[in-house]
């Protein structure tokens, strides 16, 4: 089935809305973080600035703490607070992808447990994220470790063996199991969540300071096989363990600072991370391998008290990128031009075609797509997702539920249990305002998902066209996005009698009349249909010509004119017991194939589709 929607037709927003790969944000305290962006990251002398505030909402005075992103690009913060006054109730906050990116959910945190404090979250590759609490001040009541589901639904919670405090500072292993925590002493930790055992990874007694933020390097054969940073106060160490067990250290100083706190890896260039001091209010981007710093940014008034960087993901979760992506996201850059302005793209997973076609670019430009296999739970919609209603200038229509993703070529292609998704961006959003795109799937796969579905971001439902899978959008005209495709729910008890629409041959300048029947299941062609459908037709026109680099552009939306109707929606009517719309075809040029697809806006009936010939 193929479904195609329109992307064009919205205002553009402003650089701070798109996130990308490698801009990392830094919580200062009193709920806020500060997002910093880079044009340039791989510049000798890179600039960054902050293109956004995010506010939880928290009014605690405390820096901030940990933060981290699911494998699908959504932001995950904490709530915290150490010093005296009022209790915080420590909380998991989740943002969306999208616009200006609003809090998607809110999780309380230690309401079975009673543990207090988040210092740190880290997810595991398969969905679920863990909790690291540090306790009261100065005590170890309190303190501890909690697991939940991608829902927030709490799934365990752990004691583990702790030193000056609770579980301070965590990050998730290779095997998604192990746990990485420092304790606000001198030990690195390591505790299975399958066995319960807490052993001593690293013990760095012989040095001075308290550990603060780790990091599990990814990579490697086994757990921290490349090592794990941790944030010391003076200096950043690597830490190593050979097979024997024997630990080697190697100090990073970036000269005069002396309360270095937060730790993130920053995965836009290799071998890079982020460490915050919290004295003096800095951030700096440095070279691990090397020890090399080659960004300094202050983050004035507010204390950083912790980072994280876009697509910095854990061990746990990058290890859980299934071949052939070499243990990340497959990443393919292009150099798009107003001549050469289409994307095209095969993954190497499950052979869908990827095309985008930025549709009014006027400058060069570069981007980036990402093609990753995720957990169905990671791929599964938001809570609420907004219908784009074609031609409503981006109105939202209807709000629907969950939607789960569409696992139909991820099980052809021998990857059981995963949904593929598609990050992309361009390192500018001033030079376009319509995307229009279409995912394929190989020509030699049946499709039999009934309602497929386009979502942009898991939070808008982008599809305008669909036949036999290749699902068409005209996206909203952010240079960020993540493309799914999901599939929604219809009801059961009805049919659409005949399955669709015939095939329609016609002449420019007629009048095409578009009819089905839709009974109760088992009663077609005379079942009485339900009034209360909203049956929607949208229309997209299927490119010829290539662009200067050889590539057939993306699938177009195109106007539905709406026979003796001077205006508004095309939307079908009831006429006894037939759904019917008559159209024009004044926009739709001669020679051209177009698909025409009817969505039902009341999710009650499955979406139909048809090819249409204009000769």
């Amino acid at each position: 089935m193929l479904l195609l929607f329109p992307l064009g037709g919205y205002a553009q927003n402003p650089v701070k809305d798109n996130w990308v790969v490698g801009d990392v944000f830094a919580a200062t305290g009193n709920g806020s973080t500060q997002v910093w962006h880079s044009t340039n990251p791989g510049a000798n002398n890179p600039t960054y600035s902050v293109v956004q505030t995010l506010n939880d909402g928290t009014a605690g005075p405390s820096p901030g703490s940990g933060c981290a992103f699911d494998s699908a690009y959504r932001l995950f913060t904490t709530t915290t607070n150490f010093t005296p006054g009022p209790t915080i109730v420590p909380e998991i906050i989740r943002f969306t992808i999208d616009d200006a990116h609003p809090i998607a959910q809110t999780i309380t945190g230690g309401a079975t447990s009673g543990f207090r404090n988040i210092e740190s979250v880290a997810f595991d590759g398969t969905g679920n994220f863990y909790v690291g609490y540090a306790a009261k001040s100065g005590s170890l009541t309190g303190g501890g470790l909690e697991k939940y589901d991608h829902t927030g639904a709490l799934k365990g919670s752990f004691t583990p063996t702790v030193e000056n405090g609770g579980v301070d500072w965590l990050d998730v292993a290779q095997d998604g199991v192990t746990i990485f925590y420092t304790s606000k002493g001198r030990n690195i930790y390591a505790f299975n969540t399958q066995t319960g055992v807490s052993s001593v990874w690293a013990n760095l007694s012989k040095f001075s300071g308290e550990l603060f933020a780790i990091r599990v390097v990814p990579g490697g054969p086994s757990n921290a096989a490349n090592g794990v940073l941790v944030a010391d106060q003076t200096n950043v160490k690597l830490v190593t363990k050979n097979v024997s067990g024997v630990v080697s250290v190697q100090s990073f100083n970036f000269g005069g600072n002396n309360n270095l706190q937060a730790l993130g890896l920053d995965p836009s260039l290799p071998n890079r991370a982020w460490v915050g001091d919290a004295s003096t209010n800095t951030l700096m981007r440095f070279n691990f391998l090397t020890g090399k710093k080659e960004v300094t940014l202050s983050t004035g008034t507010a204390t950083p008290g912790g980072i994280c960087v876009e697509g910095g993901f854990s061990a746990g979760q990058i290890s859980a990128f299934p071949a052939p992506a070499n243990s990340a996201p497959t990443t393919k850059t292009f150099a798009l031009t107003p001549t050469a302005n289409t994307v095209f793209f095969t993954s190497p997973f499950t052979g869908a075609k990827f095309t985008l076609t930025l549709v009014d670019l006027q400058n060069n430009l570069t981007a980036t797509l990402r093609d990753s296999l995720v957990d169905p739970s990671v791929a599964q919609s938001d809570q609420t997702v907004v219908t784009l209603i074609p031609g409503s200038n981006g109105a939202g229509g209807t709000q629907e539920t969950n939607m789960p993703c569409d696992q139909t070529l991820t099980i052809a292609a021998g990857f059981p249990n995963t949904c593929e998704i598609f990050e992309f961006e361009t390192n500018s959003d001033t030079s376009l305002t319509t995307k229009n795109l279409q995912i394929d799937k190989p020509a030699a796969l049946v499709e039999t998902t009934p309602n497929l579905r386009m979502l942009r971001d898991f939070d808008e439902d982008i599809t305008d066209g669909v036949i036999n899978y290749p699902l068409r959008s005209t996206s909203c005209s952010t240079c960020k996005s993540v493309f799914s495709v999901n599939q929604q729910t219809s009801n059961p008890a009805l049919e659409i009698c005949g399955g669709g629409f015939s095939s329609v041959t016609k002449n420019q300048n007629s009048t095409i009349s578009f009819k089905f029947k839709v009974s109760p299941t088992g009663t077609c062609p005379n079942g009485a249909s339900p009034a209360d459908l909203l049956p929607l037709l949208v229309i997209t026109q299927t490119q010829k010509t290539p662009d200067s680099n050889g590539i057939i552009p993306a699938p177009v939306q195109i106007p539905v004119i709406v026979a003796g109707n001077s205006g508004g929606l095309p939307l079908f009517l009831l006429t006894g017991n037939t759904w019917q719309l008559q159209i024009k075809t004044t926009d739709m040029p001669g020679g051209f194939n177009y698909v025409a697809t009817m969505i039902d806006l009341k999710q009650k009936i499955p979406s139909i589709g048809v090819n249409v010939d204009i000769q």
